[in-house]
């Protein structure tokens, strides 16, 4: 199983989310499955990749890739799967967002015969922890693109996922892996066409208690919608 985390800017958090990755407790289910975290950092101005770097003699599991010529949360994602070695890929944010302890959730329901596991804000069980207008407007977007593109998963744009390797066989992931968190709706867009199993593992997102959001809402938003939209009209 590999566990990939993109970086830019964040060393105040980077080192406790990497212990608590590799300090998981999985039980008997992956007795047998060799675990690595794979780091993709874009030459981190505030140092999170030396950093990162300084951990791998303190971790043998750790692999760090620090890109200096490309930037871009999607195409370090694509690049560390490039990178990695396991059956199962779990991808991940790297600002404590993504709670690591459903991790174990997710990769059993993967093992078990799932495709792809989704953790997922938006069900029963799930919650998200932000401003009211925040929270109003992630519903509104994911609930437009997942009906624009006929998903079923109420949370298409979380980015927290676990899925097998080989399911990616075939697929063009430069086309995919593009942009921003936009490349989990095409993602699960494609697995559709293909007849994936998909479920959702509900979890609590908090926001980032420090540092900066990559993200601005509105701007991502509408880039997210236009991107749906080029995928439901077969321009993309």
């Amino acid at each position: 199983m590999s566990v990939i985390i993109p970086t830019y800017n964040e060393c105040y958090g980077i080192s406790s989310l990497i212990e608590s990755v590799l300090g998981l407790e999985w039980g008997n289910m992956l007795h047998s499955v060799e675990c690595e975290v794979i780091v993709v950092d874009d030459s981190s101005p505030d140092g999170t990749g030396e950093l990162c770097c300084s951990l791998m003699g303190i971790y043998p599991a750790l692999k760090v890739v620090i890109r200096e010529c490309e930037r871009g949360l999607a195409t370090a994602i694509r690049r560390g799967i490039e990178e990695s070695r396991g059956d199962i890929l779990v991808i991940m944010d790297a600002d404590m967002s993504h709670d690591p302890d459903i991790i174990p959730s997710l990769v059993e329901e993967a093992v078990n015969g799932v495709d792809i596991a989704i953790a997922s804000r938006y069900i029963e069980s799930g919650e998200m922890n932000s401003s009211r207008h925040l929270v109003w407007g992630s519903c509104v977007l994911n609930s437009f693109i997942r009906t624009l593109l006929r998903i079923p998963v109420k949370d298409v744009t979380g980015g927290f996922i676990a899925l097998r390797r080989n399911l990616l066989d075939g697929l063009d992931l430069e086309s995919i892996f593009k942009g921003y968190g936009d490349y989990c709706f095409v993602l699960l867009y494609q697995g559709c066409r293909k007849d994936w199993r998909m479920k959702e593992i509900g979890f609590a997102y908090h926001p980032r208690r420090k540092g900066m959001s990559k993200t601005g809402f509105f701007q991502t938003g509408f880039s997210y919608g236009l991107r749906a939209l080029k995928l439901r009209m077969g321009w993309e």
